[in-house]
């Protein structure tokens, strides 16, 4: 599928560019911002997304929105097509489980024998009144740089894996990954299976922070909404939870929160 492919050396976000092109111009088809790096990347609950220049992979792709998809779907379909083109990067001798998708939708590496955060999506959506007229796909990964000092619970496709790749050959692998899985159309079954299928911690009794209180629980399930539902330890009732009401943490870094 062809898209249009607008690139700068700097920006200080590529979803920022992406949106504010999508406002002022037709968008009839799709467009593929990029950038070398972002002074200001954007991540999940307005958190900043860190990009080394030159070394990582920074792009929004904006997509008009076609009958049939709904946000939720969408955003899962978008995380299982970005982890199946990271699995078509990694060496041949790498685990099944090596590439997982932290819900609702961060793509985690295992390395040094926990799982690190390797790229972070932000999806950013237009309406006009009720309508869902466009969306912005907003990827942000770690290609070349170097991030197990960093003081996030982080890795690299070089770190993790020893590869040296080039961010605009990776960005141009998911772009056309991405496209090729949007085109077809979207089973909500299949999706939802095949996103709890890559799901990391599934099942596994974990620390989460919750209306700020840390308990422990397990995630169980996926819903079509996107909700998680999580069975708790100290005798609660399980609960349906949104993505914004769930911070992860991990012990091994417990002052690191994501």
């Amino acid at each position: 599928m062809t898209f249009t492919h607008l690139h700068q050396p700097s920006v200080a976000s590529t979803n920022a560019w992406a949106l504010s092109w999508v406002k002022e111009n037709r968008l009839d088809g799709p467009a593929l911002f990029t950038a070398d790096g972002q002074t200001a990347g954007q991540g999940q609950r307005h958190k900043t997304w860190n990009t080394r220049h030159g070394e990582d992979l920074s792009m929004s792709l904006a997509l008009p929105v076609q009958p049939g998809w709904t946000p939720s779907i969408f955003n899962m379909a978008v995380a299982l097509s970005i982890r199946a083109s990271l699995e078509r990067l990694c060496p041949k001798n790498t685990s099944n489980k090596a590439v997982q998708i932290k819900w609702p939708n961060d793509i985690l590496l295992t390395h040094t024998g926990s799982a690190r955060k390797c790229a972070g999506i932000l999806i950013e959506n237009l309406w006009r009144g009720t309508s869902w007229t466009a969306t912005v796909v907003g990827v942000g990964m770690n290609i070349n740089s170097e991030r197990l000092t960093s003081p996030f619970h982080a890795t690299s496709l070089h770190e993790a894996w020893g590869v040296t790749l080039r961010p605009a050959e990776v960005g141009d692998l998911v772009t056309r990954d991405l496209l090729e899985q949007l085109a077809a159309p979207m089973n909500p079954t299949a999706i939802v299976r095949g996103f709890k299928g890559h799901l990391f911690g599934l099942g596994q009794l974990r620390s989460f922070d919750v209306a700020n209180q840390t308990r422990k629980g397990s995630l169980s399930d996926v819903d079509h909404k996107g909700r998680a539902k999580f069975n708790w330890d100290d005798g609660r009732h399980e609960e349906w939870l949104q993505s914004g009401d769930v911070t992860w943490r991990f012990e091994d870094q417990a002052q690191n929160r994501d």
